[in-house]
């Protein structure tokens, strides 16, 4: 199963949950945060945040008054999660939208390989997580 099958199907038995006003069948969330939300409107599905352990899917109890509610909802991962980031020989390729390869010799390619596989590793992948701002090439 691939990490985004994983995402949909968590999701969506825990809205299933929610929007029938159970508590999640799995996962740790905050019973105090559940209370709140639950004398609000129906759910509706929030963002998805990653940690190399964990999925944290976040759940909105929207209120006409602006006080609305985000029920985090932390699902173990069955295999440890990594951030892939955009290896920069394909930044440097990218042209009005278009992604395409570019031209390296055979000894600076393995160089460049070896950089983005030492990014999987657990301690420099780590570093990847969390908020990240939009790269430019100059």
């Amino acid at each position: 199963m691939t990490l985004n099958a994983f995402v949909s199907d968590k999701k969506k038995l825990l809205f299933e949950d929610l929007s029938a006003g159970r508590a999640p069948r799995e996962g740790e969330y905050s019973e105090a945060i559940l209370k709140e939300g639950r004398v609000k409107e129906k759910p509706q599905m929030g963002t998805t945040r990653f940690e190399p352990n964990a999925v944290i899917l976040e759940y909105i109890y929207p209120d006409k008054q602006g006080s609305s509610v985000v029920l985090p909802v932390k699902i173990a991962s069955p295999e440890r999660i990594l951030f892939m980031p955009v290896p920069g020989w394909v930044v440097e390729s990218i042209w009005q939208g278009e992604i395409d390869g570019s031209f390296h010799f055979e000894t600076e390619a393995a160089t460049m390989l070896a950089e983005f596989a030492k990014m999987l590793e657990a301690e420099d992948n780590q570093k990847l997580f969390g908020p990240r701002q939009a790269t430019r090439r100059e």
